[in-house]
């Protein structure tokens, strides 16, 4: 019993949770500018991302125009990085892009 107790310990150590959560918005694009990508939904709330994952890249262009005004369903996770001032800011990129309209 001592044993089982042991390896389950062990186990549930080992098991990592996420370190991020995917949150998925609907938005339409408005461009880009400097590598920001950048987002508007219906309630006009806006999204700078400033990087995307490579697959959903090879999809879609977002440094063309092609895609200005058109309306996407957007996976992002945020990360927390440090600037030269040691001070910590949020950082969004996409992580999954479906073209909507």
């Amino acid at each position: 019993m001592k044993a089982l107790i042991i390896i389950f310990i062990a186990l549930t150590a080992t098991i990592k949770s996420p370190s991020a959560q995917e949150i998925i918005i609907e938005a339409t694009y408005v461009g880009s500018e400097e590598g920001i990508y950048m987002f508007v939904d219906d309630d006009e709330l806006e999204y700078e991302f400033s990087d995307i994952d490579v697959r959903a890249a090879e999809r879609y262009d977002l440094d063309s125009d092609e895609y200005v005004g058109k309306k996407f369903k957007i996976g992002y996770e945020t990360d927390t990085e440090i600037d030269e001032n040691d001070e910590e800011y949020r950082v969004y990129y996409i992580v999954d892009l479906e073209l909507i309209n």
